[in-house]
């Protein structure tokens, strides 16, 4: 067994977003084209002696108890393949904002078990670690894939897509954010939700028409935002050269798609006193994964 793993865990998008139903148990049926991007949360897991999981983050007001999803995530992998001897380090350094659609906890709880799974050298396949991702959160096994996926059921149904065109994602987040329950609850009281068409985005991705594809975007709980900021965001974004801008998830967050860097970095600085968190990034191909292993 090795005795400390660094992981890079990915923030993804929502290319689009649609909800297709409700389960008895209260989730929601999803489907979702979904994106990885390049920024990452970078997590540190190390063997120490003594017993527990010990979470430490560098953002202040992340719970660094159990009700971490890192926590979760490491009690499901001991549950299935047994805890390791003595006790474990959970480092979280935070870029990605929470509270945002961008899947800064469900990465964090990928994270942890690609981590751990090179850390204990664990024989078990992508797929189940995605089965124990899902316990953890809808978003986690998406997160442990990465890449260009459609998701559906309740997000653990994937299907691999064709790779997002060459381009430039800004993102830009806004100072207040939406939490994801409070967000349900208001789509759960509209009476004739206005879906996005996904098979449309699908034929255009298929087709490799970034113009065409950033124009098809939508996202069904951006009805129930309820913040001026995300109009204006996206407003800012087509007006300075985005073929097309969406609120990510359940939000705050608000992304723009452009085909020029040179157009995306003077779009930013636009951005820079409506937001609290501009990112200038590209599609990413994988998801979390361990970069650094130390014996």
């Amino acid at each position: 067994m090795h005795k400390r793993v660094k992981i890079d865990a990915p923030a993804k998008i929502n290319l689009s977003f649609a909800i297709t139903g409700k389960r008895p148990d209260g989730y929601h049926l999803v489907d979702s084209v979904m994106q990885t991007v390049t920024l990452y949360d970078t997590i540190t897991i190390s063997r120490m002696s003594g017993k527990g999981i010990f979470i430490s983050c560098d953002r202040p007001g992340i719970p660094c108890n159990e009700e971490n999803v890192a926590h979760l995530a490491a009690r499901y992998f001991f549950d299935a393949f047994g805890a390791p001897d003595g006790a474990l380090s959970i480092e979280i350094q935070k870029r990605i904002p929470e509270q945002a659609g961008l899947g800064g906890g469900s990465t964090d709880a990928a994270g942890v078990l690609a981590g751990l799974h090179s850390l204990l050298e664990v024989d078990a396949g992508i797929e189940r670690l995605c089965e124990i991702g899902a316990k953890v959160g809808a978003d986690v096994p998406f997160c442990l894939l990465g890449g260009t996926q459609r998701a559906r059921g309740i997000g653990e149904q994937f299907e691999n897509l064709p790779t997002l065109p060459d381009c430039e994602i800004l993102i830009a987040k806004p100072r207040a954010g939406i939490s994801t329950p409070e967000s349900y609850r208001r789509y759960d009281q509209l009476e004739n939700p206005q879906q996005p068409d996904i098979d449309r985005l699908l034929a255009l991705l298929q087709a490799g028409s970034l113009p065409a594809l950033a124009q098809a975007m939508g996202n069904v709980l951006e009805a129930v935002a309820q913040l001026p900021e995300i109009p204006q965001l996206r407003r800012i974004m087509e007006q300075n050269g985005a073929l097309g801008s969406l609120m990510s998830g359940s939000g705050s967050a608000v992304f723009g798609i452009f085909d020029s860097k040179r157009t995306a970095k003077r779009c930013m600085r636009k951005l820079y006193n409506h937001a609290e968190g501009v990112f200038l990034v590209k599609p990413a191909q994988r998801g979390a994964w361990v970069f650094e292993l130390q014996d």
